[in-house]
């Protein structure tokens, strides 16, 4: 019970990715196969490595000076980096990073419901698999309807409001390809392994976004250090 829990935890003998899923290892096995090139200790020890490195500034920043803003986008970077970097991720892992990035709705509302719709995105083909389509389509619709009535969209800079049509336009398209046009018998995987490689780009993206917010907060002096250094 013990090892089947621990296999669970660590399932190094899966490979470093199984299914379609929308991160940096999958994208890359289309143009470099990873698992013939290194070995599985090698593997693991680039995957260890990279996350490692990813998280590393945001946690570093927040340890420097910890507030409860930065705090939050610590969140959002490390599970955006653990998603996009480490060993064996689920599709559904994604919901890790898509937590925090809800509790700052408040603060870039366009953003984070581009991160959520993304996200969403990213686990079509598993849903599809699932008999999840409807459902995926009435919250999706739902969505943005009250998000946008919500958070006031409208009012947003002109450049995130094209930036934001052209990614949906980009995922549609994906969808109605996906749907009307059987992919060459040759490459099965061409759709969800398209999905993957836009989701992907995406992921990346609000990475970096994510992590520049953090380092561009105002630094504060915790209430505590003020308190006593009036006493």
């Amino acid at each position: 019970m013990i090892l089947q829990v621990l296999h669970r935890l660590f399932p190094f003998a899966r490979g470093i990715f199984e299914d379609k899923v929308a991160n940096i290892w999958c994208s890359l096995s289309v143009l470099i196969k990873v698992k013939r090139i290194l070995s599985q200790t090698q593997i693991i020890k680039l995957s260890t490595w990279s996350t490692l490195t990813a998280c590393l500034p945001s946690s570093l920043n927040l340890l420097k000076n910890p507030t409860i803003d930065r705090f939050v986008l610590a969140l959002v970077n490390s599970s955006l980096a653990f998603f996009i970097f480490s060993y064996q991720v689920h599709e559904k892992s994604i919901l890790l990073a898509a937590l925090p990035v809800c509790l700052l709705l408040h603060y870039k509302p366009l953003e984070c419901m581009w991160f959520l719709v993304i996200s969403t995105f990213s686990m079509w083909p598993l849903l599809l698999k699932d008999g999840l389509s409807l459902p995926y389509i009435s919250c999706m619709l739902l969505f943005f309807a009250v998000g946008y009535h919500v958070f006031d969209l409208g009012r947003t800079k002109p450049l995130k409001q094209t930036l934001f049509i052209l990614s949906v336009i980009g995922a549609l398209g994906l969808h109605t390809g996906s749907a009307l046009v059987q992919p060459p018998s040759r490459y099965p995987d061409l759709w969800p392994v398209l999905i993957s490689l836009y989701s992907c780009a995406h992921f990346l993206a609000f990475l970096f976004y994510f992590n520049y917010l953090q380092f561009t907060l105002p630094y504060t002096v915790m209430p505590v250090v003020a308190k006593e250094k009036k006493s």
